[in-house]
């Protein structure tokens, strides 16, 4: 299942619509804003059809997964929206985690805690809010990420990345007299922050996969006297095919600008995964720019000073 998802659920007192760009889609929001009526919604429909006085629009099935027997009702569920409110037992457990991860469908997943057993991009966090009888859906994380790094005016710089990232981020920082080191994943990010003495702080993460952490380090970042940055490409990969190195590759620009329409959720659960997957593709047989697949290392052409600069510019290209 890929691409962008229209959803449109309505009753004559309330008109929900939305739209999932990608498979995991969180949906927050404070108490009465209308995450229950539209699970309720969903589920109405689901089970009586427009007899219910609900209308539900959608190219793929709509479906609220609840109960004892939902390990049996997902595995016989494909191309589908899947909904699970905050209330349901096993939202938070590992086994449906990995069926999430290990499943065609796309779902939406009302919590207004974090889920880190799932991997989950700060993009996929959306907040409904109150607007009459159309509530607004919105992206809750945008513009908290800097653009511009290249100067890097700062004391130390965390990265989560523990391999290729941070290979990269070492040496575009090297001549600088700063503290480069790696959080070894984005769950000890937090950790490093709170024990650093540095004043002024960069955290570099890939934004597809900080879902469940971006709360903590923003209520962090509110509550100290520390300056901190963020610096949150979609993945260092990303960040790669959008500098110059790519430019020219007509097959990396069509996917990089509407990354939904090529991604399937069943082959790349994450869009972290794709972008290292078309990486590894549009570098084969590159002179020292071929990237392993397994993100050990990271070759020596992308650590040429043209070559840096260009992969630390690469968010200040187009948008984002």
């Amino acid at each position: 299942m890929k691409g962008k998802i229209k959803i449109a659920v309505k009753n004559k007192h309330i008109d929900f619509r939305f739209v999932l760009d990608r498979n995991i889609t969180i949906l927050t929001g404070d108490s009465g804003t209308g995450k229950t009526k539209l699970i309720n919604m969903v589920r109405d429909y689901a089970e009586s059809g427009k007899s219910s006085g609900v209308t539900l629009n959608c190219e793929k099935p709509c479906l609220v997964l609840a109960g004892k027997n939902w390990e049996y009702e997902l595995a016989q569920t494909h191309e589908s929206v899947v909904f699970v409110e905050e209330s349901t037992v096993f939202l938070t457990s590992k086994a449906f985690a990995e069926a999430v991860q290990n499943s065609d469908n796309y779902y939406v997943l009302v919590t207004r805690e974090p889920l880190p057993q799932i991997p989950y991009s700060i993009d996929s966090i959306k907040w409904i809010s109150k607007h009459g009888k159309t509530p607004k859906i919105v992206k809750m994380h945008e513009n908290i990420s800097v653009k511009k790094i290249s100067a890097f005016p700062y004391d130390a710089v965390i990265v989560e990345d523990s391999k290729s990232g941070y290979f990269f981020f070492q040496k575009a920082t090297e001549n600088r007299k700063l503290e480069c080191v790696t959080a070894n994943g984005k769950s000890g990010i937090i950790k490093l922050l709170q024990s650093s003495k540095k004043r002024r702080i960069l955290v570099i993460a890939d934004a597809a996969a900080l879902g469940s952490e971006i709360k903590n380090l923003l209520y962090y970042r509110d509550s100290t006297d520390k300056k901190i940055d963020f610096f949150l490409p979609e993945s260092f990969e990303w960040l790669i095919l959008r500098s110059t190195i790519f430019d020219r590759d007509t097959d990396v620009q069509q996917k990089l600008a509407d990354p939904a329409e090529y991604i399937d959720c069943k082959e790349y659960f994450s869009w972290e995964r794709f972008f290292t997957a078309l990486l590894v593709f549009a570098s084969k047989g590159k002179p020292n720019l071929e990237y392993p697949g397994h993100k050990g290392s990271i070759p020596s052409g992308y650590l040429s000073e043209a070559n840096i600069d260009s992969i630390l510019n690469a968010m200040n290209r187009d948008k984002r």
